[in-house]
């Protein structure tokens, strides 16, 4: 597989979802971890993260502060969706696996997964957002027992595993909902736009998959907010359609093995 080509050093700095070292050695007591979560603060001071699952994370405030230092705003993505990586001494802090909150941990990385979403009164409108290349799919089968596929973080968060070729360059993705549609059964539509961005990958490039295998989830895992669509719809948001226009050995839109696939999404809450 062609050798992993990253374009920003804060990558180094974040690790796969879910993750926890086994490079320890026996007197290494640092312990690592990392997850996707919503930010959070009181009172835009003393900033804190929830996972969709409900487990409560915070950082130590020095550690805050120094990722503040580097430029990065804790207050341009409070209410996102982010990709952190953290560690703590198993000597002086020690997290049970049924734990429900985390105080204390020192945040190494923070990266947002947060996409547009745009609300399109007409086809071609000047805020419309046309794709330029299909992904491979917003399905993926892990392992036997467990597939990855869209859901929801909270009921207002759609999460989108998408998996694409990239080789350079980072690709943008909108969410985009035509009010004017029909819906039908209550249940609304929106349709995935996928752009490459100058990219000039092939099928035979690495996928976002494998840059989550490897520790960026970010790549992989997009964020869209529907609260203004939750505005706008005269239905509720518990159920959606995702639209995604799909080739998985092409990376031409026009060829004529592109699909056009549909994903239900329907709200259930993650214990």
């Amino acid at each position: 597989m062609a050798k992993f080509k990253i374009w920003m050093v804060a990558l180094t700095l974040i690790m796969g979802v879910s993750f926890t070292s086994c490079m320890n050695s026996d007197n290494d007591t640092t312990r690592y971890g990392g997850t996707l979560a919503k930010v959070y603060s009181m009172y835009g001071v003393n900033y804190y993260f929830k996972t969709a699952d409900g487990l409560t994370i915070t950082p130590t405030s020095g550690s805050v502060a120094e990722i503040e230092a580097r430029g990065f705003k804790f207050s341009e993505v409070e209410g996102e969706v982010v990709q952190i990586a953290y560690q703590w001494d198993s000597s002086v802090l020690e997290i049970p696996d049924n734990a429900t909150e985390v105080s204390g941990v020192t945040l190494t990385g923070i990266l947002s997964i947060d996409s547009p979403v745009e609300i399109v009164d007409n086809p071609g409108a000047s805020n419309d957002s046309i794709s330029d290349t299909p992904i491979i799919s917003l399905k993926k089968e892990a392992s036997s027992i467990y597939t990855y596929e869209p859901y929801y973080f909270d009921r207002t968060t759609l999460i989108l595993p998408i998996n694409y070729y990239l080789q350079t360059k980072p690709h943008s993705f909108t969410l985009v909902y035509y009010p004017n549609e029909e819906i039908t059964d209550g249940i609304i539509k929106l349709y995935l736009r996928h752009k490459k961005s100058g990219d000039n990958m092939t099928p035979g490039s690495p996928t976002s998959w494998d840059y989550a295998v490897n520790g960026s989830s970010y790549l992989y895992w997009r964020s869209f907010n529907l609260q203004n669509i939750l505005y706008s719809a005269s239905s509720s948001l518990d159920k959606v359609i995702v639209v995604a226009e799909e080739n998985p050995s092409s990376v031409d839109l026009k060829d004529t093995s592109t699909k056009t696939n549909e994903y239900t999404v329907e709200y259930k809450e993650i214990k």
